[in-house]
C-alpha cells in the first residue's frame, strides 16, 4: 500500500518521506504524514490544517487529473524537508504535465466549481501556501510546496486561547456542558436512588432469611427442651447440627438453645452446654414478641442477636415458652454480603461526563471555532479595519466564504482610490451570492407521504432568505424559510450562522420552538445590532403525521384545506432571532409551538415577503390577497405545479420592473392519512415475512416495530382481509380552532353592518344561512376579534373607521361599500 522513510540531508534538515498509490483511498495516509511532518516543525494547529488542505487538494488533482485515463493507477511521493518553523514537501508523480505557472486567478464566474483545472484547487493552494513551484524532469513531475510558521491572523480575531466570555464558542461550551452536568447528576441521582433501594431490599432479604433459620431452630428445639434428660437423643443431635451451622456459616457468631431456667440446652460450641446463659445486649432493637432483636458484641465485633421463645403449642393465647434460641449474627458479615456498586457507578458518570466534555470541546473545535473566527474577523472589517485576513479552517461553505471576504476586503482597499474599483466588487458580490446559492438545498428531500417544492429567486443582489431541509431523524424532516434583515455580504453571513447553528440543534429534536430557541441563544450576541432574522420552522413527521411549527416573527404560514377550499393563515407568536430582548430567557417564553395534521391533499405555504412585496412598474405590490387567491384557485395541484404557476403569476404581475428583494417559497402537500402510512407499513412487514421469505425478527428491526405487531396483524389479515389492517377507528385530526380568512371576510362584513353586535349574535349571524358542517363557535369567533383588535365596540369602531368601512349611521363619513378587507 506503501512505505516510509526518514533521513538527514547535508543542511541538518530532516527529510521524510512517503510513497503511496495514487488513490483516493490513500490521502489519509497522506493527510497523518504531514499532520506529524507539521507538528515536528513546531506548526500551530491553524498552521498544521492549512497546510494539510492545501497538500490534499493538490494529492486529490493528481489523483484526478495526472492519472486520468490510466488503467492502473500509479504512485504519488511526499518527501518534506524540516526545519523548526518550515517545511518545504515535494509532490512527486509520473502522470500527465500540467502548467501549474500558467494558472492565473480563477474566473470570479466559475469560483465555486471546484473539480477543474485551474480553478479553486490552484487558487487555494496558492493562498494556504507561501511558496508554490512547479517543474518536470525526466522522471515525472514535482509540485513543491513551502510554508512557514507565522502569525497570519489580524489582531482582531481571537489567538489560540480559552474561549473569551459572551462569545458564541463559550456560551455553547457553558450552556453544553451545564446541559450534560445536569443530565449527569439527574441521572446519578436517579440510579443511586434505585441502588440504595435495592441495597434495603438485600439488607431485609438477609435479616429475614435469618429470622427464618432462626424460627426453623426454634420449632426443632421443642422435643429437646421437654425432654428432661440431660444427654437426651435430640440434644445431642441438635448440638451436632447447630455446630455444623456454625462452622459452615461465617456470618453465625454463635447458636444457643436456653431453657426456661436459664441453661444452655444446646449450642454450637460443646463446651457451653449446661452452662448458665448470661444474657448482655447493648439495646434493644425490636421486640417483636415471640422475637426479640438485640445487639451486642463478641470481641470487637457487633452482633445482633435473634431471641426466639420456644413454645410447646403454636396457640400464643395459650402457649407455654419453654425457652429461647439465640442466634448471633456478626453485622459485618451480613453487610458483607450486599453488592453495593454506588461507588463504581458513580466513578463510571464520571469518566462518561469526562468523555462528554470532551466530544463538547472537539465540536466547538469543528463548528463553533470557525463561525466565531469568521464573525470576529467580519466585525474588524466592519470597523474599517481592512488590513486583516480571515483564515478559516471549518465546513466548506464557511471556508469558502472566509476567501470571499479576503478577496472583497483587497478589492476594497484599493477601491477607496479609485471609483472603477468599486465597480469590480461587484464581481465580488457575485460571488457571494452563488456562494450563498449552493448553502441551499441542491435537491427535495424524499419523505414518505408528503410532495415538498421549492421557490427560490435571489435579487440582483445578495439577498438574505434562506431555506433548508433539515434530516431531524430516520421518520422527520424540519422545513424552514428565513428573511435576514440585512443585505449584501453581512446578510449572506449571518445565513450561514443561522444555517450551521439550525443543523446542530435540529438533529434529533422535534420540538420546533426548543430548536429555535437554542439557536438564538447562541447567534444573538454575534450579530451586527439592527440585524435580525424572521423564521418559520416546520418539523414534518411522517409516520404520525402530525406537523408541528413555530415562528420567529416571520410572515404567516398559509393552509389550505382541499376539502373546503378555504385558507387559514398560521401564525405562532414569536420574536425575531437575533434581537437583544432585556431578558435573556423573553425569547424562549414569547416562542409558541403549535401543531396541525392535514387531510389528504392540504397543501401548507411558507413563504417570505419577497413575495407579497414584490412590486410592478407602478410601485404596485403583489399583495397578500393576491397571493391567497392563487392558493385558494390552485391548491388542488401538485406542489411542483403550483410553484411554476406562482412564479410565472409573480414574473407577469412585476414585468420587467427590478426585483427588489429575495422571493422564497416551500409549499408541502399531504398524500397520506396517518391511517394510510399505518397500513402500508403492516403491509410491508406482512410481504417481508411472507412473500421474501424475511425472519420475524429481521423484519420487525427492518419496519422499527415489534414482533407483537406482527402476529396481531397477521391473524386479523386471515381473519379480515385487507381490511384487517387499517385501524378499526380512523384517528382524529388536529383541530385548527380559528377561522379561515374567508370566514373572517364574512365576520368583517357583519361587523360593518351593526358594529354593536357581540361574539355571541356575529355567530348567529355567521351560522343562520350556512351548513351545519360550515358552522363556526362562538368562541372561535372571540378570538379571531382579539386576533383582529376588535374584541370591543370602540375597537371595532376605530378598526371599521380607519379601513373605511364605517357606515354614516355609526359616525362613518360617507356611505360605501365594504370592499375586501386586508387580510
Amino acid at each position: 500500500m506503501g512505505r516510509a522513510a526518514a533521513t538527514l540531508d547535508k543542511r541538518g534538515s530532516v527529510v521524510r518521506e512517503l510513497t503511496v498509490a495514487a488513490e483516493e483511498g490513500q490521502l489519509g495516509r497522506v493527510r497523518d504524514f504531514v499532520v506529524a511532518v507539521c507538528e515536528e516543525a513546531g506548526f500551530s494547529p491553524r498552521e498544521v490544517s492549512n497546510t494539510k488542505l492545501a497538500v490534499d487538494e493538490a494529492c486529490t488533482n493528481i489523483i484526478k487529473h495526472a492519472y486520468e485515463g490510466r488503467r492502473e493507477s500509479g504512485d504519488i511521493t511526499v518527501v518534506a524537508e524540516i526545519d523548526s518553523g518550515r517545511i518545504k514537501i515535494h509532490l512527486r508523480d509520473r502522470g500527465k504535465h500540467f502548467d501549474f505557472s500558467a494558472v492565473k486567478d480563477p474566473d470570479l464566474d466559475q469560483y465555486v466549481e471546484t473539480g477543474r483545472k485551474g480553478g479553486l484547487g490552484v487558487f487555494l493552494i496558492n493562498r494556504l501556501m507561501d511558496g508554490v513551484e512547479y517543474r518536470t524532469t525526466d522522471v515525472g513531475n514535482e509540485l513543491v510546496l513551502t510554508k512557514r510558521s507565522q502569525a497570519t491572523f489580524s489582531t482582531s480575531i481571537l489567538p489560540e486561547r480559552m474561549p473569551a466570555r459572551g462569545t458564541l464558542r463559550y456560551k455553547f461550551m457553558v450552556r453544553a456542558g451545564s446541559g450534560l452536568f445536569l443530565l449527569m447528576v439527574v441521572l446519578w441521582g436517579f440510579v443511586f436512588m434505585r441502588q440504595t433501594h435495592d441495597i434495603k431490599a438485600q439488607t431485609a432479604a438477609q435479616w429475614l432469611e435469618k429470622r427464618r433459620m432462626a424460627e426453623n431452630l426454634a420449632s426443632r428445639s421443642v422435643s429437646v427442651l421437654l425432654d428432661p434428660s440431660d444427654y437426651s437423643i435430640e440434644q445431642t443431635n441438635l448440638s451436632a447440627e447447630l455446630a455444623k451451622l456454625l462452622a459452615g456459616n461465617q456470618e453465625v457468631a454463635y447458636v444457643r438453645l436456653v431453657d426456661a431456667t436459664g441453661n444452655i440446652r444446646a449450642s454450637g460450641k460443646i463446651d457451653e452446654v449446661f452452662q448458665k446463659y448470661q444474657p448482655a445486649y447493648d439495646r434493644v432493637l425490636l421486640d417483636e414478641g415471640r422475637m426479640l432483636w438485640t445487639r451486642t458484641h463478641v470481641g470487637k465485633r457487633e452482633v445482633r442477636d435473634l431471641s426466639v421463645a420456644v413454645r410447646v403449642s403454636g396457640n400464643d393465647a395459650n402457649s407455654i415458652d419453654m425457652g429461647h434460641l439465640h442466634l448471633g449474627v456478626y453485622e459485618d458479615a451480613a453487610r458483607a454480603a450486599v453488592s453495593d456498586t454506588r461507588l463504581q457507578t458513580s466513578l463510571l458518570l464520571l469518566a462518561i461526563f469526562g468523555v462528554g466534555m470532551l466530544l463538547i470541546v472537539g465540536l466547538v473545535q469543528v463548528f463553533v471555532k470557525p463561525i466565531q473566527m469568521l464573525t470576529d474577523g467580519v466585525r474588524a472589517i466592519g470597523d474599517g479595519n481592512l488590513e486583516g485576513k480571515l483564515d478559516v479552517s471549518g465546513p466548506a461553505e464557511i471556508g469558502a466564504i472566509a476567501g470571499v471576504f479576503n478577496e472583497i476586503t483587497e478589492k476594497f482597499k484599493k477601491a477607496q482610490d479609485s471609483v472603477l474599483e468599486q465597480e469590480k466588487m461587484q464581481k465580488e458580490i457575485e460571488v457571494a451570492k452563488q456562494i450563498q446559492q449552493s448553502l441551499l438545498p441542491r435537491k427535495r428531500p424524499e419523505i414518505s407521504g408528503y410532495d415538498i417544492a421549492p421557490l427560490y429567486q435571489a435579487a440582483a443582489e445578495v439577498g438574505g432568505d434562506y431555506y433548508d431541509f433539515v434530516q431531524v431523524d430516520d421518520d422527520t424532516i424540519g422545513v424552514v424559510v428565513a428573511d435576514v434583515s440585512g443585505k449584501g455580504v453581512p446578510g449572506s453571513l449571518v445565513m450561514t450562522m443561522i444555517r450551521t447553528a439550525l443543523r446542530m440543534e435540529a438533529r434529533g429534536n422535534r420540538n420546533a420552538s426548543d430548536v429555535m430557541a437554542k439557536m438564538n441563544a447562541f447567534v444573538t450576541d454575534d450579530m451586527k445590532k439592527g440585524m435580525f432574522v424572521t423564521m418559520f420552522y416546520v418539523i414534518l413527521d411522517s409516520k404520525n403525521r402530525i406537523i408541528s411549527y413555530a415562528s420567529a416573527g416571520h410572515n404567516p404560514m398559509i393552509l389550505y384545506r382541499h376539502e373546503t377550499r378555504e385558507t387559514f393563515f398560521l401564525n405562532p407568536r414569536g420574536f425575531p432571532v437575533g434581537i437583544s430582548l432585556p431578558d435573556e430567557t423573553l425569547f424562549r417564553r414569547s416562542i409558541s409551538l403549535e401543531k396541525i395534521r392535514l387531510k389528504k391533499d392540504d397543501m401548507l405555504v411558507i413563504y417570505t415577503d419577497g413575495v407579497t412585496e414584490a412590486m410592478n412598474a407602478r410601485r404596485e405590490q403583489y399583495g397578500e390577497e393576491r397571493l391567497i387567491q392563487m392558493v385558494r384557485e390552485n391548491g388542488h395541484m401538485s406542489p411542483t405545479d403550483f410553484i411554476r404557476l406562482l412564479d410565472a403569476d409573480i414574473l407577469e404581475f412585476t414585468g420587467d420592473h427590478p426585483q427588489s428583494d429575495d422571493i422564497t417559497v416551500v409549499a408541502v402537500k399531504e398524500k397520506l392519512t396517518a391511517d394510510d402510512v399505518l397500513y402500508g407499513i403492516r403491509k410491508k412487514l406482512l410481504e417481508l415475512v411472507d412473500i421474501q421469505g424475511m425472519s420475524v425478527k429481521d423484519a420487525c428491526r427492518e419496519m422499527r416495530v415489534s414482533p407483537a405487531t406482527y402476529y396481531r396483524y397477521k391473524k386479523r389479515l386471515e381473519t379480515m382481509g385487507e381490511r384487517g389492517l387499517r385501524n378499526d377507528v380512523l384517528r382524529n385530526d388536529v383541530s385548527l380552532k380559528r377561522v379561515s380568512l374567508e370566514a373572517r371576510k364574512a365576520i368583517i362584513r357583519i361587523i360593518a353592518d351593526n358594529p354593536d353586535l357581540g361574539a355571541k349574535r356575529i355567530t348567529e349571524e355567521y351560522n343562520r344561512d350556512r351548513e351545519p358542517a360550515h358552522h363556526i363557535s362562538e368562541r372561535m369567533v372571540y378570538e379571531e376579534l382579539k386576533r383582529l383588535n376588535m374584541n370591543t365596540r370602540d375597537l371595532r369602531i376605530d378598526y371599521l373607521r380607519r379601513n373605511r368601512l364605517l357606515k354614516p349611521e355609526f359616525g362613518g363619513e360617507e356611505p360605501v361599500a365594504p370592499p375586501a378587507p386586508r387580510t
